[in-house]
């Protein structure tokens, strides 16, 4: 009976390390499109000596939704949406949504610059040129204080959001980025907790 608890007991210990070691976090994927703007945004951005945008998940979850919902509005609309900034009252619809979605606690994220641009068949050229040449844009783009980037496209609609690496600027609060990483670990410790007293009982 005792080596039958102790070979359930290692079965269960491998079991909850194998899903530790398997588990990793979801990234959303970047379409080629995406991709290909961010990279010729930091190519630009290295002829200024600015560092480069590093892509991050909660913008691009954002970027992605803001997307989703212009994805119908026609391309003249677009001076309807020009920079927004997260913390004022921006003109995006659904834009609450989208945030809840994504779980930005929005109070708490005031750096972060929402930038969508309408180009009919999201042409590379005409992509960048637009947000390089375009001094709604330029500013922010030109500005050594942002490093953080989320991309999201749809139809003929990019969103490009970028934001510093503060705590005003991170698209997340602290608690929720503690409460969130800490649920999944506490019920793990449990079953390893529970599975080693199993053991040895």
């Amino acid at each position: 009976m005792s080596s039958f608890k102790h070979g359930l007991g290692l079965y269960l210990l491998l079991l909850v390390f194998s899903h530790i070691l398997l588990t990793s976090p979801v990234t959303c994927a970047c379409g080629e499109k995406e991709k290909d703007l961010l990279h010729d945004i930091n190519t630009y951005r290295k002829v200024l000596n600015l560092p480069i945008l590093e892509k991050t998940d909660k913008p691009s979850c954002l970027a992605n939704k803001i997307a989703n919902d212009l994805e119908h509005k026609h391309c003249e609309e677009f001076h309807n949406y020009y920079p927004n900034i997260p913390g004022k009252n921006p003109k995006i619809p659904n834009f609450e949504k989208s945030v809840e979605k994504c779980k930005i606690n929005i109070n708490t994220t005031k750096d972060g610059v929402i930038m969508p641009m309408c180009v009919p068949k999201l042409d590379q050229d005409d992509l960048f040129s637009n947000y390089t040449k375009n001094s709604h844009f330029t500013k922010y783009l030109n500005n050594s204080k942002y490093i953080i980037a989320g991309v999201g496209s749809e139809d003929d609609w990019m969103v490009l959001i970028i934001s510093t690496n503060t705590t005003s600027g991170d698209f997340s609060s602290a608690n929720s980025l503690l409460v969130g990483a800490w649920k999944g670990q506490w019920l793990l410790m449990t079953t390893f907790l529970s599975v080693f007293v199993f053991m040895f009982n």
